[in-house]
């Protein structure tokens, strides 16, 4: 099963909240500042983040829970 090559997955992602991020690609360049991305969005700069997915995915389930125990 191939994983499908979203920011959530990228390695390059820095989560804001549970909408999007930053894509730090651009960092080691000095590209300043750092582009805001959506989770489900994608580039060709995409690079497996590995275990690094399920972290983010685990911060967004709590993250959704809290809000909904807030509400």
């Amino acid at each position: 099963m191939a994983a499908e090559k979203t920011c959530l997955r990228c390695k390059f992602l820095r989560l804001r909240d549970g909408v999007g991020g930053f894509c730090r690609f651009g960092k080691a360049t000095g590209a300043t500042p750092p582009p805001t991305v959506v989770l489900a969005h994608s580039c060709e700069h995409w690079q497996d983040g590995g275990q690094q997915y399920y972290i983010r995915l685990g911060w967004l389930k709590a993250l959704q829970q809290e809000q909904q125990d807030g509400a």
